[in-house]
């Protein structure tokens, strides 16, 4: 298919997204009842535009979704009083908008709700000497000044160093493990590290087999969408996970003529904007079905010729059959014979594959064959399927059918992740911001406790360390360490809300000695927290920069100064570092106005002569460093400073067939892989690979010896525990459901989670499939109980026909809400359903979890929009 451009609407997603943000917005006027009245909505007109003599800013959108998208709003007498998106230039599909989602625009909630924390707060119950700690998150609230928080906490810091030394503080977060600057300058604390996002791609690296962890930089451009014949979202649904711009190029790749291939368990708002072709697997067992593809592209190969690209797994890859094995490989094994069941008796064939994942056999051999070698195909994946337990060579294998089809490094032909704010959009970043010019900051502490084991670890001292791909500090694999934990701070992060084990998590928080959270709101860490300190939003501080896409750079300016007694976090670090008798210029030797403007001046842009190399982005003046009152040299660039700040920006202007439509991920390895090689050991794609297997096999956590070719790992949480005796088909368990946690276009993770237009417009149920259900007596709209071994939640029922049966949906971030006379939880944690089951390379079991489910037959569960709404008013 040759590239064409078309003038294509965006009515397909962006549409939908007005629609949704217009329904929201009656509703937050109507009340979330579905007899409520809107006929009010459209009969009173306001007198007085109430925008006249206000002012537009670009506001942050900082939260941690994919869209990363251009955010303004009306400011008048210090009160936002409209918002709009990217109207800074022509809409196109080769130069888009960066138009925001409706998340964005309900952004101004999260500054100026009414459920802001106002005031330092502490525990009623909580002092030095008594913490009461089993009343964490049942006790009631006093306000504190700024000067007793600080001392209260100066006094916890220097008592639990004094007593039992740096390791006794935990940093509970597997984002900003070293963020919280106090405790660095003053010896350090202990991290916790978590597989996260990525999943089992955190092992399967560009060092092992050759694909990076995330690689939107293998990714290639968006404009070579439309030279593909298909699209593969395998585990991938970026309408909410990336909702923005993302979209609008795969609804333009659709309306070119491209077809989509979605592999899921549930057919997603993704696979529905682009009519893809389902593939419904059944969560966890990704590897199963990959084999049982693999194994039917070698039969539709020998059969109709052409499906295996043999001339690319010769010259690209080793490990693939006997005559490529990897030169330092320690047995003589390969990946054909494992596929052939010469090790185990048991070939993995399509109909071996399809008992254990669920879809047909007949959609095994779709796929096969339209992944094959006469197809050019864009192989995109998130990181789900490799969130799972087993799924350690989930990535291994979807580099390898990638490879038996060719398609790396030619034009129509691309395998990458589809993650996050490059999704669908790959290569160099086209301008990028400067460095803040504050310095980093090392933590002396090397312990670093694996997610799945922290609170156990809080009770038993004892955690197993995972290695350097865990917590990046050369730390040793497979070494019991132990640990002392007394203290627990919770900085730039939402860890007890979004990491495994919640139930066991505040058992551990109310067994501490002091718990201190940073907070917006009454977040799930501030709840179970001795002292809240009320921290600023983006909307609050001097500016910043974002990288939205490889095309885009966001500036945000300050929208209000900071709300009640917020404070900023170099604030609050400064006043409890002076509390410890540190010197904060050590961490802050310039002010917060002075980094923004550094980000700023560094900022570069790629030049226009198609050199590839890159030129300051911004014009500053000697009138310009006057007006901020900031250092600097004048200089010269693209786009002045008052511009670049007025239009939120700089977004580089695209044209079908430019010089960056050139970028094809892989494509010098593939033209030259001798003088390009990888970073593998054979500086090849490794289909069998040593590197890989003796990581495996250096955690330890499991009786388990991993081979260095991708194999079926029958799970210790997963599909075959779901039966009695560990059969298939056998007696149904006492969980008999598997369950997963899609990410949810309510929330960013957790956050926005208490907005309350978005709890009006997205009402968090759990999925169910509608089949299901109905054999357990379920309507929609029927408050159902669904529990685990580890917990139980209440959610109403949503029933689809578009999930697989045998599946059950918690989207994942609620806030928790744990009624404390039975334990259950009204909010729908995903996590408090979640225990510490850890993967044998060290990964968390996110999406395969065993469940089971049932009508309740207590009262009803009130919508979210009517409950929860933590507001806490002190005096």
């Amino acid at each position: 298919m040759s590239i064409q451009s078309k003038n294509i609407s965006r009515r397909g997603f962006l549409g939908a997204s007005a629609a949704v943000a217009a329904s929201a917005a009656l509703l937050s006027a109507t009340g979330c009842s579905a007899e409520a009245s809107l006929d009010a909505a459209d009969k009173h007109e306001l007198p007085v535009d109430p925008a006249e003599g206000g002012e537009w800013v670009a506001a942050a959108c900082w939260h941690n979704c994919g869209g990363r998208c251009m955010n303004k709003v009306m400011v008048k007498d210090g009160a936002v009083v409209r918002q709009k998106t990217d109207d800074t230039h022509e809409d196109s599909p080769d130069y888009p908008q960066q138009r925001g989602c409706v998340r964005g625009k309900a952004q101004q909630q999260q500054c100026f709700g009414a459920d802001r924390l106002k005031y330092p707060m502490k525990r009623k119950s909580w002092s030095p000497e008594n913490p009461n700690g089993e009343l964490r998150g049942k006790d009631e609230w006093e306000r504190i000044s700024w000067d007793e928080a600080i001392d209260y906490i100066a006094d916890q810091f220097k008592t639990i160093k004094e007593k039992y030394g740096n390791q006794a503080f935990l940093i509970g977060s597997y984002g900003s493990r070293y963020a919280f600057s106090p405790l660095l300058a003053y010896g350090g604390h202990t991290s916790v590290a978590d597989s996260t996002s990525h999943g089992a791609y955190l092992l399967n690296t560009a060092d092992t087999i050759g694909i990076p962890q995330t690689d939107a930089g293998v990714c290639n451009d968006r404009t070579d969408m439309l030279n593909a014949e298909t699209i593969v979202f395998y585990a991938s649904n970026p309408a909410w996970s990336a909702a923005g711009t993302p979209s609008y190029h795969y609804i333009r790749a659709k309306e070119a003529g491209v077809k989509f291939i979605t592999v899921d368990p549930i057919y997603t708002a993704s696979a529905q904007i682009l009519d893809a072709y389902w593939i419904p697997v059944r969560t966890g067992t990704d590897t199963a079905f990959m084999l049982g593809v693999a194994s039917e592209m070698l039969r539709l190969d020998k059969e109709e010729g052409n499906v295996v690209d043999w001339d690319f797994l010769d010259k690209y890859t080793v490990g693939f059959d006997a005559d490529h094995k990897p030169a330092d490989l320690k047995e003589d094994v390969n990946f054909l014979d494992y596929l052939n069941g010469v090790y185990d008796g048991e070939p993995k064939t399509a109909e071996w594959a399809s008992n254990i994942c669920g879809v047909p056999v007949e959609k095994i051999t779709y796929f096969a064959r339209e992944i094959g070698k006469e197809h050019d195909v864009w192989m995109l994946h998130n990181f789900a399927a490799a969130r799972c337990n087993g799924s350690e060579n989930v990535p291994q294998l979807f580099m390898t059918l990638s490879a038996m089809g060719g398609h790396y490094g030619k034009p129509g032909n691309c395998s990458a992740s589809n993650y996050h704010a490059n999704a669908g959009n790959g290569g160099p970043a086209l301008v990028k911001a400067g460095s803040s010019g504050l310095p980093s900051l090392k933590n002396p502490i090397e312990g670093v406790i694996p997610g799945p084991q922290v609170w156990e670890a809080c009770f038993t001292g004892k955690y197993r360390n995972v290695g350097d791909w865990y917590s990046g500090k050369g730390a040793q694999a497979g070494v019991d360490e132990t640990c002392d934990i007394h203290c627990i701070i919770h900085d730039e992060n939402a860890y007890l809300q979004t990491g495994p084990n919640m139930k066991r998590g505040i058992e551990a928080h109310r067994k501490m000695d002091f718990v201190l959270s940073k907070a917006q709101f009454l977040t799930t860490q501030a709840l179970y927290s001795d002292i809240v300190l009320p921290v600023t939003t983006q909307w609050e501080v001097p500016g910043g920069l974002a990288s939205s896409n490889r095309e885009f750079l966001y500036c945000f300016s300050q929208v209000t100064e900071p709300l009640y007694e917020a404070k900023t976090d170099a604030q609050i670090n400064t006043l409890i570092m002076e509390a410890l008798g540190l010197d904060p210029s050590t961490v802050y030797p310039i002010s917060e106005k002075q980094a923004f403007f550094n980000q700023i001046a560094g900022a570069t842009v790629i030049k226009e002569d198609g050199s590839g190399k890159y030129e300051p982005l911004v014009t500053i003046t000697d009138a310009d460093l006057k007006e901020w009152g900031v250092s600097g040299k004048p200089q010269t660039g693209r786009v002045g400073l008052q511009e670049f700040v007025d239009n939120g920006g700089y977004q580089v202007e695209r044209k079908l067939g430019d010089a960056y439509s050139s970028f094809i991920g892989y494509a010098d390895y593939i033209k030259d892989p001798a003088a390009n090689p990888l970073k593998t050991k054979s500086g090849k794609l490794e289909i069998t690979c040593q590197a890989k297997a003796d990581l495996f096999n250096s955690i330890g956590l499991i009786d388990r010896e991993y081979q260095p070719y991708p194999e079926y790992l029958v799970p210790t949480v997963g599909y075959e525990t779901t039966f009695k005796d560990g059969k298939i088909d056998g007696e149904a368990g006492e969980y008999p459901f598997l369950m997963f946690n899609p990410h949810y276009f309510r929330r960013s993770h957790s956050v926005f989670n208490n907005c309350p237009w978005l709890r009006e417009a997205w009402a968090n149920p759990v999925f169910l499939n509608a089949s299901d259900a109905e054999a357990k007596g379920i309507a929609d709209g029927d408050t159902v109980r669904v529990w685990t071994k580890y917990g139980e939640v209440l959610r109403k029922a949503c029933c689809m026909e578009n999930m697989r049966p045998g599946e059950v949906g918690i989207p994942h971030g609620a806030w928790v809400r744990v009624d404390e006379e039975t334990g259950i939880d009204h909010g729908g944690a995903d996590n408090y359903l979640i225990g510490n089951d850890i993967s044998g390379g060290g990964l968390t079991s996110y999406n395969n979890n065993n469940c089971n489910f049932e009508k309740y037959e207590g009262a009803p569960l009130e919508d979210d929009c009517d409950t929860d709404k933590r507001i806490i008013e002190l005096g």
